[in-house]
């Protein structure tokens, strides 16, 4: 067995924030998506994309406790010998 190993753990986190979309509403729009913690929205009456900040409070969203996944791979950060997964924690 070897002695050194890489743990690539996979940890899901929830941010919950409000909008205000005035004057619009959800039923305006057209089409959105999230990234980097914007709200981007495309109203139906625009062709441009809106962006809101959520600013969402991630200091202490993740769970620690329970990954959703995680794998390990022998070596020191070599991903080409995967030994176990694991994900029914």
């Amino acid at each position: 067995m070897p002695n050194i190993i890489t743990i690539d753990t996979e940890y899901y986190m929830t941010a919950t924030t409000t909008v205000d979309l005035s004057p619009k509403t959800w039923a305006d729009v057209e089409d959105w998506y999230v990234k980097w913690d914007k709200l981007q929205v495309k109203f139906k009456d625009s062709d441009d994309w809106k962006i809101f900040d959520l600013e969402s409070d991630t200091e202490d969203g993740v769970d620690w406790k329970r990954p959703n996944k995680a794998d390990i791979f022998e070596g020191q950060y070599d991903y080409d010998n995967l030994l176990a997964t694991r994900e029914d924690f």
